[in-house]
This record gives C-alpha cells, structure tokens and sequence, in this order.
C-alpha cells in the first residue's frame, strides 16, 4: 500500500513547469526546521517530483542534514572492474559533479564535462536510490543545464496497446559511464553495473505507475530482441522527451533541487568548455522495486 504523504503546514510553493516541478520560497535550509516543516517538504517533493531552494549558502554538514528530512544517505557504488583511471575521494557521500582538476591534473570530482542523456540514478542496482540533490557552487555563464523529465506523464501517454504488451515485464538497466551514447551490448556485462528492473513502477508514496526507462541506461526490455528492445525503447524515451514534458533548469550558484528517481529523469547540456561548473551530489537509499 502507498504511503500518502500529507502536508502539515504550509509552504510557499511555485510551479517550475505545467510537467513537473515546485519552488519553495521562502525557508532557509540552515535554520532547524520543525517536523511539521519537514513533513511539508517530503510532501511537496513526493506531490511534484522535484523541488527547487534557491538562494541558499550550504555547507556539506548543512547539506547533508537537509537531505536526511527525506531518508537515509546513501553511499557511492563502484563498478564491479574500475575502468576509470582516477576517481576522486571515491567513499565520500557527497560526490562533486565538476569539470576542475587538481594539481597534477586529476579530476577532482565525476561526469565533469559535456551533454548527458536522460537517465535515473543508479537505476541498475539492486535497490536504486531513491532521490538525489544537486546543490549549485559554480555555474557558467551559459549551458550547463538540468533538464527534468516527468515519468507519470509517459506512463499515462503511453499508447494502450503497448502499455498492455510491456505490462509485468522487466527491462534491463546498465551503466557504462558514457554520457550520451547507447550502451554497447557485446561487452562482458558482469564488468558493468546492471540489473533487471521492473518496466513499470509504482511511487511507494504517491500510489501513481510511472515507466522506469531512460535513453541512457536502459537497454534491454524482457523477451524481446536486440532490434525490438531498441524500438520500443526509443519510442518511449520520446515520449517522455516530449519538450511539454520537460522542465528546463538554469542553475544559479545557492540553488538545491531533489529529485524522485522514480518518477522523473533527468539530462544535462553542454556549457563553454574554458568555463568552470561545480555542484555537489548526494543520494538517498531507496528500496528494491517489485
């Protein structure tokens, strides 16, 4: 049974979009917010998909603090063979997302540069993590945005028959660490972070059925071929791509967004490659979908 959220107290909310997406103006996230408070705020995050603070001076304990409101912190997942020459502070909760590198040339943090396809964090685990929070530190002066997708809308605009066809059965997530390619499926998956998820989900606390696919990491659908499985994938990427679909974040340094990944995804464009962009990410646990 769907765990309702229910606000108990008031907050100033903004939609970002007609698809998704509220602002709460307003609070400020170093304060020590009452239960009530809290409660509001899981329950506008759960109503919306993403919630949007803006001008917000967050340290990593006070950003660590505003996401335990909303569950447990996760920890980083490694891939079963690290391909990657040099990961950053790897056991660290708080990830940086940057382009910087240190002194002798090293990233200083992960997925630093460049456009990245609608995905959904760590959909290829066991037990998937359940949001994320991106808090801005530097931004560009142009690009480098977060797009956000609605995953309800695609689910209820799937056409019936192809609902019907893909009802019960599971899709195959993947990661390889590419940012907007198809992932290569003649390589030795046991290497890569992957598991079978359920095609459809329901929001433990909204109750609504949303399609769990991403043109990123989303690969395989259950009893189909290679050729059909990329059909029927893409098909649906494109309706949940649909730009009515989608709210277009510009970042400005202070803001902090927490997303559903269960019921939205999100994508990233390109800035000016001589302009710096930092955020830092942290994930919360989620549980294993059926």
């Amino acid at each position: 049974m769907a765990t309702q959220l229910q606000e108990t107290t008031s907050l100033d909310l903004i939609p970002l979009s007609p698809a998704i997406g509220v602002e709460v103006r307003g609070i400020d996230l170093r304060a020590d917010l009452d239960e009530a408070t809290r409660a509001a705020l899981r329950a506008a995050w759960a109503a919306n998909c993403i919630l949007l603070v803006r001008g917000q001076d967050l340290t990593e304990d006070e950003q660590f603090a505003y996401a335990g409101i909303y569950g447990e912190i996760a920890d980083r997942v490694a891939p079963p063979v690290e391909k990657r020459g040099y990961r950053a502070d790897p056991t660290n909760k708080m990830q940086l997302v940057t382009d910087r590198l240190d002194d002798q040339g090293r990233p200083l943090g992960s997925l630093g540069d460049g456009e990245m396809w609608f995905h959904t964090d760590k959909c290829y685990i066991e037990k998937p993590h359940r949001a994320s929070f991106l808090y801005a530190v530097e931004i560009p002066s142009t690009g480098g945005h977060t797009k956000f997708a609605n995953l309800y809308n695609a689910y209820d605009n799937l056409p019936a028959d192809l609902r019907t066809k893909l009802e019960g059965r599971k899709v195959l997530q993947l990661y390889d660490y590419g940012k907007a390619d198809y992932a290569n499926l003649d390589q030795n998956l046991d290497e890569l972070l992957h598991h079978w998820q359920p095609i459809f989900v329901t929001n433990p606390d909204t109750g609504r059925k949303a399609v769990y696919v991403s043109r990123l990491m989303s690969v395989r659908i259950e009893g189909m071929d290679d050729a059909e499985s990329r059909s029927v994938l893409d098909r649906i990427s494109d309706l949940i791509e649909a730009p009515d679909n989608i709210y277009d974040h510009a970042w400005i340094p202070g803001d902090i967004i927490i997303w559903d990944n269960l019921s939205s995804l999100h994508a990233r464009t390109e800035w000016p490659a001589d302009e710096r962009r930092t955020l830092r990410r942290v994930t919360i646990k989620g549980d294993a979908l059926a």
